[in-house]
Order: structure tokens, then sequence, then C-alpha cells
């Protein structure tokens, strides 16, 4: 057996040396790695929901409420069947009464608290050896004020699934615990900084002022879900059909939302849809619910996601996507020198600006088209449907909508290209 040569064949050694007198040379290099490793577990942190958060507290609080101790960890049931050890991090005790502080992200000393105060209710009675509960709001929670969420108008916003989640836990707690004759207990729960978290959160959209939710199944989730997207942009849109609107208009971000404000002002704010990276589920959920018409108002970069049929393309690919605004300026035979300029630009911005300054209507156009004819493929081609494409100003540039009668056209009455022809009727 020949013996293992270890040392690496082809290996520039004095390459290497340069590269490491240059890192220690620049600290640019470190500090790069350093930021992208702290980008990457920033990114990929966990937490607790406040739903998980206020039923392992009210778990630890009958503990200690019951046998006098203060454990830094609790067993905490699930509804899937599985289970996890919570961490907790504080109790108090007095008059009768337990606070237990939880964390939503444990390692993190500043993220938000969820208190749990569990006290025995007073003055009930209720029959011996039965266990029931009064789960109810404090500070930071908020309360419900427009029809369509699971919870009545003018109730605390604990929903459904959490009350379940903090019985299960109570009740399963009972099986080896004694509570005694009375068997009312009182759950209040608070976060210390609901409303301001309320304001920096999407809460007061779907009807929920004051403070936050104590929502979401629980269970270990990242800080921004596709899930609790999904959830809110439901939500959104029921409210939105209970209280009698049949348009409605999605926009990817905040700033193309206030765009669509000044477009339709007179609409109701119920009207207006965030769905970031999210428009099928949105769309779905709004066929499902039978709204009459869709808008869809994106400015440029978004709509070449659309247009693209990559709805969650990272930005940082957005330069691929000037490759069919590449192909589009080909098709519509545009000069040689704009698709010379066009192949040069490295943002979507400087493609837009070159496209507004060549006065390129066309090409807005077939963006608008190819945007319009992605997005229905998810909801159906008869299905109304209109999207509106603006520039970084709010500027509208091409508008394209679905007309039962005839088809697919342009509203601007911009002059249709030799290559694209209107659908013709019958009859015709």
């Amino acid at each position: 057996m020949k013996p293992t040569n270890k040392r690496r064949k082809n290996y520039n050694y004095n390459r290497a040396a340069n590269a490491s007198s240059d890192r220690n040379s620049h600290n640019g290099h470190a500090n790069t790695y350093r930021n992208e490793r702290q980008r990457i577990e920033k990114k990929n942190r966990l937490g607790y929901t406040t739903g998980t958060c206020a039923a392992g507290a009210a778990k630890a609080a009958a503990i200690s409420l019951l046998t006098g101790d203060t454990p830094e960890t609790i067993s905490l049931l699930l509804p899937s069947g599985k289970r996890f050890w919570f961490p907790l991090k504080g109790f108090e005790r007095g008059n009768g009464k337990v606070t237990v502080r939880a964390s939503t992200v444990a390692a993190d000393q500043n993220a938000p608290e969820v208190l749990v105060h569990l006290s025995y209710e007073e003055d009930v009675s209720y029959q011996s050896g039965t266990l029931s509960f009064k789960i109810r709001g404090g500070k930071g929670v908020g309360k419900v004020t427009k029809p369509g969420l699971p919870i009545p108008v003018g109730e605390d916003a604990i929903f459904p699934e959490s009350q379940n989640l903090i019985r299960e836990n109570l009740f399963e707690l009972s099986k080896y615990m004694h509570f005694g004759s009375i068997c009312q207990l009182s759950v209040t729960i608070e976060v210390p900084e609901g409303e301001k978290l309320a304001k920096q959160s999407l809460s007061e959209r779907i009807g929920i002022e004051g403070g936050v939710a104590i929502q979401e199944t629980p269970a270990l989730n990242r800080m921004v879900t596709p899930e609790a997207w999904h959830r809110w942009i439901s939500q959104a849109l029921t409210i939105a059909r209970e209280i009698g609107i049949n348009e409605i208009i999605l926009t990817p971000g905040a700033r193309s939302e206030n765009f669509a404000k000044e477009i339709f002002p007179d609409v109701p704010p119920e009207s207006f849809i965030l769905t970031a990276d999210h428009i099928e589920h949105a769309m779905t959920q709004a066929k499902a619910l039978g709204f009459s018409k869709v808008f869809y108002v994106s400015h440029f970069s978004k709509m070449l996601k659309s247009m693209t049929g990559k709805m969650r393309m990272s930005p940082k690919a957005f330069i691929t996507s000037l490759i069919p605004v590449y192909h589009i300026a080909l098709v519509e035979k545009a000069p040689e020198e704009l698709l010379a300029a066009l192949n040069q630009c490295k943002t979507p911005k400087e493609g837009l600006e070159l496209l507004i300054k060549e006065d390129a209507g066309n090409i807005f156009f077939r963006i608008c088209q190819r945007a319009h004819r992605n997005l229905s493929r998810i909801i159906g081609t008869d299905f109304p449907l209109e999207v509106i494409l603006l520039s970084y100003e709010g500027e509208i540039l091409s508008r394209f909508k679905t007309e039962e009668k005839h088809g697919l056209f342009n509203i601007l009455d911009q002059p249709f290209s030799p290559t694209l022809k209107p659908i013709q009727t019958e009859g015709q």
C-alpha cells in the first residue's frame, strides 16, 4: 500500500501567503465575513410566538401556584402531540397570584416579553372536581374592532388557537395535580411593549387596536414566516369581504400602497392589502372569497417578478429580470442604441430611467401584459384583473386589464405593437 500524501498538489503557497498578508493588512475582509455571519445568524434566528409564550407561562404559573416551585423550563404539549422544553425568564409571587415572564426570543435580552398572571377566580361557585379557565387580555393586548376575525368585536385579541393551547396544557397538568375545590382559574396575559409593537406591525389593519394579538399555533417559528404572511393576508381579505367590499387592491409593499391610495382616493382603507412576495396566495384567496375584481399595483422592480413568473425572486437576482426586458425590446424592434444601453444597465432603476427617457411606452405595455398573463394563470383568465405599472415616483406607466367582451386591451390607448394584436370577439 502506498503511503498517503497529505500535502495538497498544485497548491500555491506564495499565493496563500499573499492572501494572508492582504487579509492582515486590510481589515475589510474580516469585517465582511463577520458581518455576513451576523446577517445569516440574524436571518435564521428563531423565536416563540405570543401564543406559545402565553401557554408556557400559564403552565409554569400553575405549577408554581400549586407547589411553590419555580422551574427554569417546562414541558409544553403542542397540538401535534409533540413536546419541547420551553424556557422561562422569571417568577413573581404574592397575594395568591403568580406572574411568569417568557420571552419571544430566549437568547435575546431585549426581546419582547409576555407576562401571564394566574390566580384562583374569586366569588365563583363551580362543581368540585371540574376545572375551568377565564382567559383575558391585560396591558398590551389589543381589542378586536372589525368583523371577520374568529373573535367577536370588542373582545380581547386572544385567538382560539392560543386559548385552546393554554387550556390543553392546564388540563394536562390537572391530571397530576389537584387544584382544590375552587376550580376556576383566572389567566391574564400581558405584553408590556404591546402598544409600541402594534404600531410597528399590521395589527391595526386587520382590526386589532391598542396592542398586539396573542395568536399563531405554537412551536418554534421564524420571525417572519410564509405561514404568518398567509394568515395575515387571509384575515385582511376576510375583513374586507365582511364589511361589503367587492374590489380589492393588492400591493407588494408600503411604497406601492401609498401610490395606490393616490390613484384610488375614495376607496376604503380595508380595500388595500399588502402581499409582499405572496401574491399567489392573495389572489387565490380573493377568488375563493368571491371578490368581483382584483387590482395589482406595483412599481417597476416588483412588476418584473410577476412578468418573469418568479414571484419570490431574491432582490439580488433583479439583474436577471432585465434580460426579459431586453428581449421585449428586441421584439418591439427598439433602436440599436437603446438595446446597447439597456444591456449595460446594472439595476432595474437604471433600466427604468432609460426606458422613460426613450419614451418606450410599448415596452411598458408588454411588461404589463406578461405580468397580467402570469397572474391570470393563478385565478383564471376570465376573472377580472387589472395590472397597473408604476414608476418609482408613482407615475402610471401602463395599465392592463381583463375585459369580458373585448379580451385584453390597453387602457391608456397606447398604440399596439405590430407583433401584438387585440383579441377578436365573436361576431366581429
